[in-house]
């Protein structure tokens, strides 16, 4: 029978004293990689479902021929339209700063917006697109050139208002 005395069992435990802090460490390493990982993620949807809604807002309200302050046809007013549908956008997107573009499709008049956007008029159909780049901490090398763009677009058909005289 062998004896254990406190030499012996000292001699035995110094070779695997390492073992349970290498294995803590790759396990601790493949945690914290998975829960930036999920973060990353979790923002991505976040962007995703904000522009969404920023998007669908702004044409929730564009549609019926708002804008932001006084009559959106007067005295050469036109483009204060096409500004609310772009603040709106901007404001309900909480700090993502999109790129936003809103364009009528089809035959439009040119006098409802500036540059390449137009707001439409009466019974025309609007484009409104929200455009984000992403760029990921942790899983940016799962994403061509370490970014994820997210497009945002949705379509709607003015209400018949009453456009400037």
């Amino acid at each position: 029978m062998r004896r254990f005395t406190l030499k012996t069992l000292l001699a035995r435990g110094r070779g695997e004293s390492g073992g349970t802090l290498l294995e803590f460490a790759l396990s601790a390493s493949l945690f914290v990689f998975l829960l930036f990982a999920i973060l990353d993620f979790g923002y991505l949807f976040y962007a995703k479902l904000t522009l969404q809604n920023a998007v669908r807002t702004a044409g929730r309200y564009a549609i019926t021929g708002n804008c932001e302050s006084g009559n959106c046809f007067d005295s050469g007013n036109n483009g204060n339209r096409l500004q609310t549908i772009l603040d709106t956008v901007q404001t309900d997107s909480f700090g993502l700063n999109p790129t936003v573009t809103v364009n009528c499709v089809g035959a439009c008049a040119g006098s409802y917006g500036s540059g390449g956007n137009n707001a439409g008029g009466p019974g025309d159909t609007v484009q409104i697109v929200a455009t984000y780049v992403f760029h990921p901490i942790i899983t940016g090398r799962f994403f061509t050139g370490g970014m994820y763009t997210i497009t945002v677009s949705s379509s709607y058909k003015n209400e018949l208002f009453s456009p400037a005289s």
